[in-house]
């Protein structure tokens, strides 16, 4: 039996959210700093799928981007090789619902976007950012809401 609120209705916009679209320069600075992000993904029947995405390493000591932000309504990240699983990919097939939670254990504070993605297959299109990459999944941003938590444990990344 799945629960009455699947992953699907979650990824989903609502009306009680605070419409931050297009993305906030707060909204942009935020993510531009961050590490990592989680991404969450339902199929067809709601059954949610979370996946974690961190930076990339390049060979000087420096990072490639977490994500692109090319406009206000517009948020891209990569899709390298993993585990041949293709959970992300699979489910945003067939539901493109997505959410992608930034969070900040320093400042305590996480940042919700969610939209809708398409694929975008064409590895070379944006490989001056993600030369590894295989495909992208391209965020159109229709919310996204901050949050400072107190309940987050203030952590510092090593």
């Amino acid at each position: 039996m799945r629960p009455a609120h699947s992953h699907a209705t979650a990824c989903a916009p609502t009306d009680t959210m605070n419409d931050r679209a297009p993305l906030t320069d707060d909204a942009i600075a935020f993510i531009r700093e961050q590490a990592f992000l989680i991404v969450a993904t339902a199929d067809a029947a709601g059954n949610s799928d979370c996946s974690y995405r961190g930076r990339q390493p390049r060979a000087d000591g420096s990072f490639e981007p977490l994500v692109d932000m090319p406009d206000r309504r517009t948020l891209v990240l990569p899709d390298f090789a993993g585990n041949n699983l293709f959970n992300t990919i699979g489910n945003l097939l067939v539901n493109p619902a997505i959410a992608l939670l930034f969070v900040d254990f320093v400042r305590q504070t996480t940042w919700l976007v969610q939209g809708r993605a398409t694929i975008d297959e064409d590895a070379q299109s944006r490989v001056h950012l993600w030369p590894d990459a295989r495909r992208y999944v391209v965020v159109e941003v229709a919310h996204a809401q901050a949050r400072a938590d107190a309940a987050l444990p203030p952590l510092v990344l090593a």
